[in-house]
């Protein structure tokens, strides 16, 4: 008999996730790791700590899908009702294991810390569940087994802990072995992210619209990360050497569309791109800030290793700071206003000239919501680089949201080092949406 049940069914559990107070992110993430196993999610529900909706949602995901992944609500508190709720929606029987018990009681000791009374409800689990260990929180999870549809396998439910890190590590190290060994041999799915920056999802599909065609085990995706656009490449094949080939076919053809504006591979951000680079090459840089208020130095000092390269950062907001710590001139700032090239350019200049650095960056604009002008809106940027080469300058104009413009500006900022160490153009044609002036040598 044909098993025409959903594939996967994603539940996750707390008030806070209806409230908006956090962004659901273990979604997606569940999804994505299921799709490697070609394992389709059917449904996305988030509900309440509230026993009733919990039950019901429990009782419709084992009847009509083959694998069940919940997240959430596994911790101490009165609110955490996920283990409670499943024992007695499957006519189960809470019993305490010894073993989990201990495993959160040295969790505690290994931090100097007393273990509450209440975690000790974590060690509860439904009677016949498989216990998921988890190495770095206190809350393990547990798989049920429950009968399926009539002459179909039995449903899967696999509870784990909300806490995104711990969630991850239960997932890759208890959760997919054991679906891996359930489904058994299968087609190979890979899959690849690309990041681009300077180039809008539209324009991405437009660019890559015949790649793929025809091929369904080809599958092109775009999504928006702001300030990135991300282009996802899946494959599948019988086998793993295959599917590695013909990724990487597909991720050549990608390049070829989309040029330079490919900033990187997977999850790694932009800043780790240029930390890599700089460290090869032995660069360094010094880095003075306006409009970003020090954004772009924090964004460097996040990679680990970074005091090899990023020598010295000045946050110069007043233009008397711009004077005395940068050797901006007076008179080009009266004549010209602190946002103008000529500043910007004294202050890449006075940079790289005070750290000693090879490489002197600068910001200065308008970031909001107010101070612009009809010559200098809102939104306006300047962005500078002195190095070895010369000094370039360019305007942008950027948006009207301020958050967002200084992570715009320094996302700009960040790509302009990545192109000035390939000997990448830096252009009118390299962000086109953006660029409001022609480059000034």
């Amino acid at each position: 008999m044909s098993d025409a049940r959903d594939g996967v069914w994603v539940l996750t559990i707390g008030d806070e996730l209806l409230r908006g107070e956090i962004v659901d992110s273990n979604k997606s993430h569940l999804s994505q790791r299921m799709l490697a196993l070609e394992l389709e999610s059917a449904r996305h529900v988030s509900v309440p700590d509230d026993p009733a909706a919990m039950e019901e949602i429990l009782r419709e995901a084992a009847r009509r899908a083959r694998v069940v992944l919940v997240s959430g609500g596994l911790g101490p508190t009165r609110d955490d009702l996920t283990t409670e709720i499943a024992a007695r929606t499957f006519g189960r029987k809470l019993v305490r294991d010894a073993e989990s018990l201990e495993q959160i009681r040295a969790f505690f000791r290994r931090f100097n810390r007393e273990m509450a009374s209440n975690n000790a409800k974590q060690a509860d689990f439904p009677e016949g569940a498989d216990i998921l260990p988890n190495p770095v929180g206190t809350a393990p999870g547990f798989m049920l087994e429950v009968p399926g549809p009539a002459g179909a396998p039995p449903t899967q439910l696999f509870f784990m802990p909300g806490v995104p890190r711990e969630l991850y590590r239960m997932l890759d190290e208890q959760v997919v072995p054991r679906l891996e060994a359930r489904l058994g041999a299968r087609r190979t799915v890979r899959a690849r992210l690309l990041r681009t920056f300077g180039i809008g999802e539209s324009n991405l599909d437009r660019m890559l619209s015949d790649l793929a065609q025809g091929d369904p085990d080809t599958v092109i995706g775009f999504r928006t990360q702001f300030p990135d656009n991300l282009v996802r490449i899946l494959v599948r094949a019988a086998d793993a050497r295959t599917a590695d080939a013909k990724l990487d076919v597909l991720e050549r053809d990608v390049r070829a569309r989309v040029g330079d504006l490919v900033v990187g591979v997977g999850e790694r951000k932009l800043e780790e791109v240029v930390a890599e680079l700089l460290r090869e090459r032995k660069r360094t840089i010094a880095v003075a800030e306006s409009i970003t208020g020090g954004l772009i130095a924090s964004r460097l000092t996040d990679v680990p290793g970074s005091s090899a390269y990023l020598l010295e950062g000045i946050v110069a907001y007043a233009n008397d700071a711009k004077v005395r710590a940068l050797g901006v001139s007076p008179e080009s700032l009266a004549q010209h206003g602190a946002v103008s090239e000529p500043v910007a350019r004294q202050m890449a200049e006075g940079m790289r000239r005070a750290g000693g650095a090879d490489i002197g960056l600068a910001t200065t604009g308008i970031a909001g919501p107010d101070g612009g002008s009809a010559e200098k809106p809102v939104g306006t940027l300047w962005l500078a680089l002195a190095d070895g080469e010369g000094t370039i300058a360019h305007r942008y104009q950027l948006m009207n949201d301020r958050a967002r413009n200084k992570e715009l500006a320094s996302q700009l900022a960040l790509d302009w080092i990545r192109r000035r160490l390939l000997g990448l153009p830096i252009s009118a044609e390299t962000f086109p949406r953006l660029l409001s002036a022609e480059p000034k040598k």
